[in-house]
């Protein structure tokens, strides 16, 4: 059984070490947080749970059929699902851009549906996982409310790509199996 999710990776170097440095300098000693590695900042557009090795090319035909323009995204505000007060996760939200992600990943869930491929349900909210937190505290929320409209920049989002999880005990370990390009590039 394979771990699978469907993604817009985060890939401008300047926004991620922005968003690397802020994360360290707001949330790095506070307990109770898991801050997710540079290289594993996305937008999940699909989370496919565990799927059987010989569901991957029928996956994999699905997303070939996936036509979109680059999305300009702009990265501004943290937040926290499911509220600021009880953070499970802490977030970065898009502003703009936000319209174009919500299109992309209602296409991308239509071609799972066309191959009856499964995923999770819940409705797409774009963000990127900053941080998972495993106790909820008052500082916590405080220093969200502070930081609600942090900006770091536009980004370019150019490929989705099919991703493998495994799961670790220092944290998961992405691996592209996958990959489309949008369609000007």
């Amino acid at each position: 059984m394979l771990r699978l999710f469907v993604s817009c990776d985060l890939e401008d170097a300047k926004t991620i070490e922005k968003l690397v440095n802020f994360q360290r300098r707001v949330f790095g000693g506070m307990e109770g947080l898991k801050l997710v590695e540079p290289q594993n900042l996305h937008f999940t557009l699909a989370f496919l749970g565990e799927q059987k090795e010989d569901e991957l090319q029928k996956i994999k035909r699905a997303l070939d059929e996936l036509q979109f323009e680059p999305i300009k995204a702009e990265l501004r505000g943290i937040g926290g699902f499911p509220s600021l007060r009880n953070p499970r996760v802490v977030v970065l939200e898009v502003r703009r851009g936000r319209e174009q992600l919500e299109e992309l990943a209602k296409n991308t869930r239509l071609l799972l549906d066309s191959v009856s491929v499964w995923y999770d349900k819940k409705p797409f909210v774009p963000h990127i996982t900053l941080a998972r937190v495993k106790t909820p505290t008052r500082r916590l929320s405080e220093t969200l409310m502070l930081n609600m409209d942090e900006e770091f920049g536009e980004v370019q989002l150019t490929h989705v790509r099919l991703k493998k999880s495994d799961l670790k005990p220092t944290g998961p370990v992405y691996t592209t199996l996958h990959e489309v390009k949008a369609k000007s590039l």
